[in-house]
């Protein structure tokens, strides 16, 4: 499976942007950031600066691009802060499909990335995802939603089977009794599924000095478990990333309690409730479901360094869930 990022040609630009009316275009430039199967580009046109998208496969059908969108407007609608979408040249439609792909132009959103070493922005996106929550609940979609087959899929674990001569012993063991806790502990302590962002990951959180101005990407917009998407998200606002040339091995597997603690803080702040004890024993498993669903049809021997690393930060998740707990709770 090729690693290397999607572009838009000039051709499919120009195509694309015939369906909208921006005026003259004076620069163009990439936007190297996000799925490499979903290529961006910032364009300065008269119009202001925008930003147009190619969606990546499988999320590119049409009724669940229009279900993303209907999310999306009604949250703005709302109040939240989102980049806004551009309608087309006469029936204002919120995408364009041309040679079998689908395209969406935004109002490009200035500001800066997550900065790791600064609590006041993982404190940010724990607040915003409540506030996120609390406004899905007042947005109704026309179109079907799309929803998750369950908090944990357990069906996933077949997938280490193709690659389990590349996986250190223990691995698929380790795994499949964490998912499994995780998947119990779901059903156990079950609330109502719920509108989620699907994503809610430091890339997609656009921010101004301290401040976490909008969230992006309702790609993966569906009815799901939001204990599910609170665990997910402590673990992408917390996790430490590896340094430039740092392998998977040398890095902590335990998340930055610094981060760890903002985020909750600013999520329990701002209204939220969750249940200590299912978020921390959601956490190991949520992460290994999510590598496994990265994995794709052919698994290779990159995917084994991936999840070797991953198996690392579950374990040392699932060994000090009490610890977690405790912080939670506190």
């Amino acid at each position: 499976m090729s690693s290397a990022r999607q572009q838009l040609s000039q051709r499919e630009i120009d195509a694309v942007l015939r369906h909208y009316r921006v005026g003259a275009v004076r620069d163009i430039r990439e936007l190297p950031e996000g799925s490499f199967y979903s290529p961006k580009v910032v364009l300065d046109t008269d119009r202001g600066t925008m930003l147009l998208k190619r969606r990546a496969r499988g999320l590119d059908m049409p009724a669940l691009v229009a279900f993303g969108h209907e999310v999306l407007l009604g949250c703005q609608q709302h109040g939240l802060c989102v980049p806004p979408l551009i309608g087309t040249v006469g029936e204002n439609n919120s995408f364009v499909q041309h040679a079998d792909h689908v395209y969406e132009l935004f109002v490009f959103i200035e500001g800066n990335r997550f900065d790791a070493v600064n609590p006041k922005h993982a404190f940010g996106m724990g607040s915003l995802l409540h506030e996120t929550h609390r406004v899905m609940d007042m947005v109704r979609p026309s179109f079907a939603p799309a929803s998750e087959p369950g908090t944990i899929d357990l069906s996933r674990l077949a997938m280490l089977k193709p690659i389990d001569e590349l996986l250190p012993p223990g691995l698929s063991a380790d795994f499949e009794r964490i998912a499994s806790y995780a998947h119990e502990l779901s059903q156990a302590n079950a609330r109502p599924t719920a509108l989620v962002h699907g994503d809610w990951h430091p890339g997609n959180m656009i921010y101004r000095a301290d401040t976490l101005v909008a969230v992006c990407d309702f790609d993966n917009t569906r009815v799901g478990s939001r204990d599910r998407e609170l665990a997910q998200a402590l673990m992408h606002a917390s996790m430490i990333a590896p340094s430039p040339g740092q392998g998977g091995a040398m890095v902590p597997p335990e998340p930055d309690p610094l981060r760890l603690d903002a985020f909750w803080q600013g999520y329990i702040r701002a209204g939220g409730r969750a249940n200590a004890r299912t978020i921390a024993g959601l956490m190991p498993g949520v992460m290994i479901d999510e590598a496994l669903a990265s994995l794709g049809p052919s698994p290779s021997e990159q995917h084994g360094a991936m999840l070797t690393a991953i198996w690392r930060k579950a374990k040392w998740l699932d060994e000090h869930q009490h610890a977690l707990i405790e912080q939670f709770a506190g």
